[in-house]
């Protein structure tokens, strides 16, 4: 896996970092054996490779079929990488667009200028964190999805339909139509449009499922963290039972015993598999601190490449 390179456990036998001490550029990097690692991993950290923005959109582009955005960051010399900008505070954990009906496979992370001290990425791995589940807990959120509601205002959705739609049309072009188009066919959410031009949704989905490369069940969700440049949303199963505090207290207890930081190194690159991991942030502490934030949609046939790995591994 990943010939040419030193690899290592990032922490506590989680997460892979892989090395060069050349500088060596992206494009030695094999697609399928980098998806590979993450499929393994959950997350893969990139250490001592060229980079900057250019280049690190040039690897997203070349591993994704799709790039989508957050609404409410800015573009960075481009149409990929967005500039992380979200004040100083901690952020709990969460998946990258896990409140709303557009949540990516990838997410992807480039940093330009690491802090001075703290202000670490968190991370948790969904997989691991479901086994600290109580059983009746885990037999809940098999079986009931949590619903996420709230408004999206107009120029954060339209834009986000812009770019799901590859710049085929413009904002004042988009309607409440190509929301839905571009909403997947097995996403359950409800749309309302308001007089104000904002679109309300609710949103259906499991707070515990399979992930992008296997069947293995991952606790990954917004529970905890479900929103930063939007107004909070409503979250309850679906049936209308709030998730009380009990519930609560078993979910920040099972996920803090999996979770792990990144402290970052300039020109570092990690790339995380949205579906099982979850990631949030301790309180900023050097402002100077610069991070750069992608997701993407991963290309299916390296996918299907890297389950025919596991598949024949397994079989061999």
């Amino acid at each position: 896996m990943l010939d040419g390179f030193a690899t290592t456990d990032h922490t506590d036998g989680k997460g892979l970092v892989v090395t060069t001490g050349n500088r060596a550029g992206f494009d030695t990097i094999d697609r399928v054996e980098l998806l590979t690692a993450l499929a393994e991993h959950g997350y893969v950290l990139l250490r001592g490779f060229e980079s900057d923005p250019t280049t690190f959109s040039a690897l997203i582009q070349s591993i994704s079929s799709r790039i989508t955005l957050d609404p409410a960051r800015k573009f960075a010399g481009g149409n990929v990488a967005q500039k992380i900008e979200a004040g100083l505070v901690p952020q709990g954990l969460h998946m990258e667009n896990g409140a709303t009906p557009w949540v990516p496979d990838l997410v992807w992370f480039y940093c330009e200028t690491p802090a001075k001290t703290g202000s670490q990425t968190t991370i948790c791995d969904g997989r691991y964190a479901w086994r600290h589940l109580p059983e009746p807990t885990q037999e809940l959120f098999l079986s009931t999805r949590v619903t996420f509601a709230r408004p999206m205002p107009e120029d954060k959705w339209k834009n986000l339909v812009v770019r799901l739609l590859d710049g085929a049309k413009t904002a004042d072009q988009v309607t409440l139509d190509d929301l839905f188009a571009v909403t997947d066919d097995d996403m359950d959410v409800k749309y309302q449009l308001r007089p104000d031009g904002s679109v309300h949704y609710k949103y259906y989905t499991y707070a515990a499922h399979t992930t992008l490369f296997g069947p293995d069940i991952a606790f990954a969700n917004s529970i905890l963290t479900p929103s930063v440049n939007y107004e909070p949303p409503a979250i309850e199963f679906e049936d209308g039972r709030p998730l009380d505090a009990m519930l609560m207290r078993q979910i920040i207890e099972a996920t803090e015993l999996e979770t792990d930081e990144i402290d970052w190194h300039a020109g570092d690159v990690a790339l995380v598999d949205n579906s099982r991991l979850m990631h949030g942030r301790r309180k900023i502490r050097d402002p100077l601190r610069s991070l750069y934030n992608a997701q993407s949609y991963a290309r299916q046939d390296l996918v299907g490449a890297v389950r025919d790995r596991a598949a024949a591994h397994r079989a061999a």
